[in-house]
């Protein structure tokens, strides 16, 4: 497995990764925007794109999804359903997606399936497992492939998903959080902003936090 991590170089800052199988076939995580970055890396590299996981569905993590179909005609794309919602048109995101968006078309799109707890996923040697991890969002998942957890918004280095949006809930991300905290051994976290992580690292602080607000 090969993961690697794109950045828009303009837009929202956050992370897209890629994730290579050994037959160079790979499935895309929150492409978030600036789609053309994302073609050019997949075909410098002969990386043929083969589904497009989304950890939530706010705009700063599919905003590259329409142009990537439009590349890759038949791309399918999933989402927990509890996010499905948030891709049909109607506007929950409030005032901090109005303050960037002026055109809600590049986010509105069907998916292909929904991202089940309990329902793997296989793309060559790779399994995709998902947790689901509301708070951020209804739907908000992580996503585990190997030692790596794709964590979304969810869990950041020494912090979590804001849950003052539509859909988001304090204590149920405390729940999340309490999830990976409890999980046997270590693994890599790639988050939907900043640096990655650890599990490890990252138990302290999780402790922390649910000691002085649970």
């Amino acid at each position: 497995m090969t993961i690697t991590e794109l950045h828009a170089k303009h837009t929202f800052a956050a992370n897209c990764y890629v994730v290579q199988s050994r037959e160079g076939n790979a499935f895309l995580v929150d492409p978030g925007a600036e789609a053309q970055g994302i073609i050019d890396y997949l075909r410098e590299h002969q990386v043929v794109p083969k589904m497009i996981l989304l950890t939530h569905g706010h705009f700063d993590h599919i905003g590259a999804v329409k142009d990537l179909q439009k590349e890759y005609p038949g791309l399918p794309v999933y989402i927990a359903q509890a996010d499905q919602e948030l891709l049909e048109g109607d506007d929950k995101t409030g005032a901090l997606g109005r303050r960037f968006i002026r055109n809600r078309d590049p986010y509105i799109f069907p998916v292909d399936g929904f991202l089940q707890e309990g329902k793997d996923l296989a793309l060559d040697e790779l399994t995709v497992q998902v947790m689901a991890t509301p708070g951020h969002t209804k739907g908000s998942v992580c996503l585990f492939c190997g030692s790596t957890i794709f964590s979304g918004d969810t869990l950041f280095l020494h912090d979590c998903g804001r849950t003052d949006l539509y859909g988001g809930s304090f204590p149920e991300i405390c729940d999340s959080l309490r999830k990976l905290a409890a999980l046997s051994g270590d693994y890599t976290v790639r988050p939907g902003h900043g640096e990655l992580t650890s599990i490890d690292e990252e138990r302290g602080w999780i402790a922390a936090l649910l000691e002085k607000y649970t």
